[in-house]
C-alpha cells in the first residue's frame, strides 16, 4: 500500500505539471505538488509501519476524487479530469481493501 501511495503521488504531481505546461495553470501545478507530496508522505508513513499514513492517504484520495469529479462534470473531458478521477477511484478501492474495509 505504501508503494502504491507513492506511485499515485507521482502520478498526481505529473498531472499538475501537465496542467501547468498545457494551460499555464499555476493552481494545477501547486495543487499537484502539494497533493503529490502529501500522498508520498503517507506512503512513506505506511512503509515505516505507521498505519495512520494509510488513513491520511484515504483522506487525500477522497478530496482528489471530489475535485476530479467536479472538474469532469464541468468539462466532460476524459483528459485530464476523467483519467485522474478513474485512477483516484482505483486507488481508493486499493486503500479500502488494504485497510480492512
Amino acid at each position: 500500500m505504501g508503494i502504491a501511495l507513492i506511485v499515485y503521488g507521482v502520478i498526481i504531481l505529473g498531472g499538475g505539471i501537465a496542467g501547468f505546461r498545457s494551460a499555464g495553470s499555476r493552481a494545477s501545478l501547486m495543487m499537484g505538488a502539494v497533493s503529490g507530496l502529501m500522498l508520498a508522505i503517507s506512503g512513506a508513513m505506511v512503509i515505516s509501519g505507521n498505519r495512520i499514513g494509510g488513513y491520511f492517504g484515504v483522506g487525500v484520495t477522497a478530496a482528489l476524487i471530489l475535485v476530479f469529479a467536479m472538474r469532469y462534470a464541468k468539462t466532460k473531458k476524459m483528459k485530464p479530469a476523467g483519467l485522474l478521477l478513474a485512477i483516484s477511484v482505483i486507488m481508493a478501492a486499493i486503500l479500502y481493501t488494504e485497510l480492512g474495509g
